[in-house]
């Protein structure tokens, strides 16, 4: 179908990955069996456990079980990654079964995750903003479904040569996992190439306009014309969406289906296409609002659950923009907790001007009609912005014809800090660049080449502590100046930051900049202005 459609030059690399399995982005193979202990939290649902392996053993997704000496004749030296179980947020009393290949986090570079690079996963998600572009650009009589895939990343297999990353070792016994696991970090770029071959297949089949997040698929059509893209003989017809995923092998999970409507939820909000309205759906609106009541409560509060409450509210500030000022005291008072892993449980007591906030955002949220009329953003400034960072030499910025560099220093790398962590630095140090510039009350692009730091903006939040304090800094600073920030991937043989980023001047007739921009006092010992 690919080549039917004159998408194979594009999407070449996928009938082949499918046929021999996908390559997880292990740079070598296993050289020494490593078997990691089990995380308590799968210790104490060892049912769970054993049920998911089970599921996984009908599904032929697993192989086994074995025990260590009989695997290791069969596929040479291999490892595994701690399990652990949690929650389902949207699913309460279910459970999601996790490896966590980012263990050990003390050791550099000795977990697959360590080792994997996200960057050459790259794939496209359907963010709020192109959802609101969509909506604004809707004749009269669009409507939309949503649809779920089907045990997602399950449906991909793993390159044999890759399978001993993966081995999964429950009571000394051990599976072979011959599909893609959850928690390794070129899960969702595998996952997410497939999904964009697949919504390119449909929108060169004419079904309208197609934006996934992650497993969410959202299909809107408009009514067959002049000025649609969709065909006439499957204008909101979902069974024509299942018929071309059944040609396909592809796994609609359709008890999620939801049937063309002028309303649709998508990326956790309820948009309305005809009053080019968008809410936050009432049970999640409860639920942030008990999660603010509880933080509120308290007399004092742990780093982690200021993190969740603030996630909560960014989420919350797609709808609500006017509480992005209202969510600097919480940033700012996050900044005063110490990262260092021992110091994690550390509780402190919410200052009054905090507590100012969490009343404003209670009174929001107690509001049942909370709502957005959505509008275009702002004028877009013309400004051309880079950046990047390299673990050898440090952190590079071009804003038009003026770069920096900084050299990151001794220990940068302690305290889960990572290149990641230095990529959303970069972004940060940028916005504040643009900040002392002048502007404000507009829209400004930045290119970055870390899928993850772009991913992070765009949900608003990181799972790294160090990485989500850059960010959270950088929100700040936008919520001060009202700029709203357009992140977006650029390949790194394309970014002209990459050369100042390893020590090296750029190229072309760029000057260095010489005024000065604020470095976060946390940090400034991390880093040293280059002049290169």
């Amino acid at each position: 179908m690919l080549r039917a459609l004159g998408l194979l030059e594009e999407f070449g690399d996928i009938p082949g990955s499918l046929r021999e399995g996908f390559r997880i982005g292990a740079p070598e193979p296993v050289s020494v069996t490593t078997i990691r202990k089990n995380h308590k939290s799968s210790l104490d649902r060892p049912t769970v456990i054993e049920e998911h392996i089970q599921t996984e053993l009908a599904a032929g997704r697993y192989t086994g079980p074995f025990d260590k000496d009989t695997l290791e004749r069969l596929i040479g030296p291999f490892q595994t990654a701690p399990l652990g179980v949690v929650d389902k947020p949207s699913s309460p009393g279910k459970f999601c079964i996790i490896q966590d290949f980012s263990f050990p986090r003390d050791v550099a570079g000795d977990s697959l995750n360590s080792k994997i690079d996200a960057d050459e996963f790259s794939c496209d998600w359907g963010f709020f903003e192109h959802v609101v572009k969509s909506v604004l650009d809707a004749p009269s009589g669009t409507m939309a479904a949503t649809f779920d895939v089907d045990a997602a990343y399950r449906q991909m297999p793993v390159h044999p040569d890759d399978q001993p990353h993966i081995v999964v070792h429950w009571n000394g016994q051990f599976w072979v996992d011959h599909n893609v696991p959850f928690g390794a970090a070129s899960s969702n770029g595998i996952f997410g190439r497939c999904g964009d071959a697949m919504k390119a297949i449909y929108t060169r089949l004419g079904f309208g306009t197609v934006h996934k997040w992650v497993d969410d698929f959202l299909f809107i059509q408009s009514p067959p014309g002049r000025f649609s893209p969709s065909e006439p003989g499957i204008f909101n017809d979902v069974q024509a969406i299942y018929d071309v995923a059944d040609q396909l092998g592809w796994h609609w999970k359709r008890s999620k289906t939801r049937p063309f409507s002028t309303a649709f939820v998508y990326l956790g909000f309820v948009w309305d296409i005809p009053t080019r309205q968008v809410s936050i759906p009432d049970t999640k609106r409860l639920k942030y609002a008990g999660r603010l009541e509880d933080w509120s409560g308290r007399a004092k509060v742990t780093l982690k659950e200021c993190q969740q409450l603030l996630g909560s509210l960014i989420h919350c500030c797609l709808v609500v923009p006017e509480g992005r000022p209202r969510l600097a005291n919480l940033i700012g008072f996050m900044a005063g907790y110490p990262h260092a892993d021992k110091l994690r449980f550390l509780a402190r007591n919410p200052t009054n001007l905090v507590l100012g906030e969490t009343r404003w955002w209670a009174s929001k949220l107690s509001n049942p009609s909370l709502s957005l009329t959505i509008r275009t953003p702002p004028p877009r400034l013309e400004l051309a912005v880079h950046t990047d960072a390299s673990s050898s030499f440090g952190l590079g910025i071009i804003l038009n014809n003026q770069w920096r560099a900084w050299r990151l220093l001794q220990g940068w790398d302690k305290d889960r800090r990572n290149i990641g962590w230095a990529e959303a630095l970069a972004v940060e140090l940028a916005i504040s660049w643009i900040a002392a510039q002048g502007c404000q009350g507009a829209l400004c692009t930045i290119h970055c080449d870390n899928q993850g730091v772009v991913f992070a903006w765009k949900a608003g939040r990181s799972r790294n502590p160090p990485q989500n304090d850059a960010i959270m800094r950088a929100l700040a600073v936008c919520v001060e100046h009202d700029l709203w920030i357009d992140l977006k991937y650029v390949n790194t043989a394309n970014n002209p930051a990459n050369r100042p980023s390893c020590g090296l001047r750029p190229l072309g007739d760029l000057t260095q900049a010489c005024d000065k921009i604020p470095v976060p006092a946390s940090i400034r010992h991390l880093l040293a202005e280059a002049t290169l």
